[in-house]
């Protein structure tokens, strides 16, 4: 996993933890500096040296523009609260690594293609297996009442748009959902929940609603998968 694809790992797991706690925005710039940073020192333990370095960065943030100080980023998106917490573990939680256990187990027989659309499209790998649990529970072949096929289950127009023409195929299937994934992202601001409701019951629906849309299916949807990716 390359050094772009673990900030932005690290990005997205900021951006959801701000949208749940604070309706301001953070400073993207601030954020990207700090984990920049971290990840080009040497650092094995981010505990290590994590005080001296946010401190450092305490004077860039303001109460306009970071609505959690930057110790408290670190906390919530780096160590998650375990003081012992090393950035190695850290990323194999979040990663093909050691990520695939238990209910996503299924995703071990497509981790080379999802550690392929992870890099290419820049969201995490754990989070494009949570969704095919979901979506297949890792069948290839699934194919929903509404037509919807494939992995991700990509549905036949969405997958036309996508250049997806087999999606049956897992390679095809995988790089086409990621890369929707990574357009909803795109278009939610980084707002992992949002984008997952688009995922599930489109874009329009979630302008409409300003958030996640009032249906049983895509609330219990977007629960669902954030429970896999969390796991």
């Amino acid at each position: 996993m390359d050094i772009q694809s673990i900030k932005t790992l690290m990005e997205l797991q900021a951006l959801q933890t701000i949208s749940g706690t604070n309706s301001n925005s953070a400073s993207p710039s601030v954020f990207s500096s700090m984990v920049d940073d971290l990840l080009q020192s040497e650092l094995t333990d981010a505990t290590k040296n994590a005080a001296s370095l946010l401190n450092s960065y305490s004077s860039m943030a303001s109460a306009d523009s970071l609505a959690i100080s930057p110790k408290n980023y670190l906390d919530a998106f780096l160590l998650e609260g375990q003081a012992n917490t090393t950035i190695d573990q850290y990323l194999n939680d979040y990663t093909g690594q050691s990520g695939y256990e238990n209910v996503l187990a299924g995703a071990s027989s497509y981790s080379e293609t999802i550690a392929q659309a992870a890099n290419t499209y820049n969201v995490p790998e754990k989070l494009i297996a949570a969704i095919i649990k979901q979506e297949s529970n890792f069948n290839p072949n699934a194919v929903s009442t509404a037509g919807a096929t494939g992995l991700m289950q990509l549905m036949p127009s969405t997958a036309k748009f996508l250049g997806v023409t087999d999606p049956t195929n897992p390679e095809q299937n995988i790089m086409g959902g990621a890369k929707y994934l990574r357009q909803m992202l795109n278009q939610f601001d980084n707002d992992i929940e949002k984008a997952l409701a688009a995922y599930n019951a489109g874009p329009g629906n979630v302008k409409k609603y300003d958030g996640i849309p009032p249906f049983n299916e895509t609330t219990n949807y977007v629960k669902k998968v954030l429970n896999y990716y969390r796991t």
